[in-house]
């Protein structure tokens, strides 16, 4: 059976499938399927959820997916979600894109983001958190310029909570994983992605900026068909 592949998005992503709806195209014409999580803890106010809500989001996906292996993709904050959730039994590879692989930490706590980004991150009275601009430059990189406004008006609020608070599980000690390095994010040091990428088992350079899926969905797609032909041959991942 093919795997079902689960996008999980970063922070402040509202309407996650239109993110991730190029790399979901072009899975679906290798037989593919795949879906993508929308966050409790992302919306236009208060009150949000958290950490945890998102990843129970993430459980019942993965409950409501076809019968077979499902591959859970983790962008950014997504990795926070993926290593919490992954534990799930029907959960075969994780994949890191540019996320947090935590071990013991918030990502307030991870070594992970420039302090410059994190210093940008507005907190509200209310709990919630907004980019306060900081992916709009990378954004304006895309190729597709018609995309940046479609994206910017995807960006919500975020609960706060959410970055202070540590996953239950930690399921890349106990899955397969691979990490998607994106050797031209503006966002993640590569040397930071790289930090985090030694947890996992394998890993898949791509060079993108930070929404590698908007940028280059061709490459993605192909990274992670290759995860899901493993999958079926019980081959590894190729690095």
């Amino acid at each position: 059976m093919r795997p079902t592949v689960i996008f999980v998005p970063g922070a402040f992503i509202a309407d996650a499938a239109w993110w991730w709806r190029k790399v979901t195209d072009l899975l679906a014409e290798k037989g593919i399927a795949s879906v993508a999580v929308d966050y409790p803890s992302v919306g236009p106010a208060a009150p949000l959820g958290d950490l945890y809500d998102d990843s129970e989001a993430v459980r019942k996906a993965v409950d409501a997916a076809e019968p077979g292996p499902v591959i859970l993709v983790g962008h950014s904050y997504g990795g926070m979600v993926i290593t919490d959730a992954g534990v799930h039994p029907r959960v075969s590879h994780l994949v890191y894109m540019s996320a947090f692989v935590p071990d013991g930490t918030s990502a307030a706590e991870a070594e992970f983001m420039k302090p410059e980004d994190l210093a940008a991150f507005e907190i509200h009275e209310d709990g919630t958190a907004g980019e306060g601009g900081t992916k709009v430059p990378i954004l304006r990189r895309l190729p597709d310029q018609s995309l940046v406004p479609q994206a910017l008006e995807r960006l919500a609020l975020q609960s706060a909570v959410a970055a202070g608070q540590v996953p239950n599980h930690f399921a890349w000690k106990d899955k397969p994983s691979t990490f998607f390095v994106l050797t031209q994010d503006d966002d993640i040091a590569v040397e930071n992605q790289r930090k985090h990428a030694a947890r996992t088992g394998s890993v898949v350079e791509i060079p993108t900026n930070h929404y590698a899926h908007l940028e280059r969905p061709d490459l993605v797609a192909a990274a992670l068909a290759d995860i899901a032909a493993g999958l079926n041959t019980g081959e590894p991942v190729p690095s």
